[in-house]
């Protein structure tokens, strides 16, 4: 497969998954704010603001809306994610399956001329559920109407790998809504909710657990729990998997491999109840990040950014799966 393809099947994948996490980040906090103080609601909107650089002095509700939901270059918003997927299922035309393609386009016209009167006109809930419900039947699409090969596995590699990265994101906007002396008060179980419901694990937690959130059990859930789809664990866990049935015996496509290795490694030996114990909340999650970070960028050496074209010949590893344009 040429890493054209291969580039632009990974980039489908992670705009989908990075529009739907956007819009579960902003219905799940503009429901929770209407059962919180007055006093907080600011707290929660400055931290989203803040983690994906919004760039507002007093963030609010309407106006997060028009950065990140309807904005054309704002590298969140779901309009530009939308339009940018659109524009890979274009140019991978031939990859991917026709009822991908125009569940894809006819979501991208929607968005095209959406305003933030006419979401309210809808309702927020209503419109975020749409975008939730489209990136999820998209995915669904991807697994009933695709083989199994190469352009199948790079798309799903893109979800999973902006998937990590978003798990990171979450978390820190869950350590920057409150302050430190909130710990264990009502405000500080409200925001460990919040931070289920943003991953929809809040119903999968009760099952595995109880009713009751403690903070130590929802960090274990979010990071270690191997059977929930949207745990880090089992996000890498997965990503790995499908790496396997791209790569080669490239070098560099090894060191990725171990990277993946190293970081599902430290996860097994995290200690949840500890973190929490020992204020080590902030510098492991801090870690996470970085880690994650660090894989997408071994990422795009791996399958993209190393096989470009240069001014000189580019030797191919034996068995690589990706070759050069």
């Amino acid at each position: 497969m040429l890493s054209r393809i291969a580039r632009g099947l990974y980039d489908l994948g992670r705009n989908v998954e990075r529009a739907q996490n956007l819009m579960r980040i902003l219905e799940v906090n503009h429901k929770m704010n209407l059962e919180r103080a007055a006093g907080h609601e600011n707290d929660v909107w400055s931290a989203i603001s803040e983690s994906f650089e919004c760039g507002l002095d007093r963030p609010e509700e309407r106006s997060l809306y028009e950065v990140l939901v309807l904005s054309n270059s704002h590298p969140y918003s779901v309009r530009h994610c939308i339009a940018n997927a659109r524009d890979d299922g274009r140019a991978m035309r031939e990859h991917i399956s026709e009822e991908i393609w125009l569940h894809l386009n006819r979501t991208h016209l929607e968005l095209s001329t959406l305003s933030f009167d006419r979401i309210l006109s809808i309702g927020r809930s209503e419109f975020n559920r749409r975008i939730e419900v489209f990136a999820d039947a998209l995915h669904g699409l991807a697994d009933d109407t695709m083989i199994r090969g190469e352009s199948w596995a790079f798309l799903g590699i893109g979800k999973l790998m902006e998937r990590a990265l978003m798990i990171c994101r979450i978390l820190e906007i869950k350590r920057k809504s409150i302050s430190p002396e909130s710990e264990g008060a009502p405000v500080d179980v409200h925001q460990w909710q919040t931070l289920l419901r943003c991953l929809s694990g809040y119903e999968p937690y009760r099952r595995a657990y109880d009713a009751r959130i403690a903070a130590d059990r929802v960090l274990e859930f979010v990071l270690r729990r191997h059977d929930f789809p949207r745990s880090l664990t089992y996000t890498l866990a997965e990503l790995r998997r499908l790496l396997a049935l791209v790569s080669g015996s490239n070098p560099i496509q090894l060191q990725l491999d171990r990277r993946l290795d190293l970081v599902l490694e430290e996860l097994r030996h995290l200690d949840a109840g500890s973190l929490i114990l020992s204020g080590g909340f902030e510098s492991e999650l801090l870690l996470l990040n970085r880690r994650c970070m660090e894989i997408s960028d071994a990422m795009d050496l791996a399958f993209f950014t190393s096989l470009r074209p240069a001014s000189t010949p580019i030797l191919a590893a034996p068995g690589a799966g990706l070759v050069t344009q």
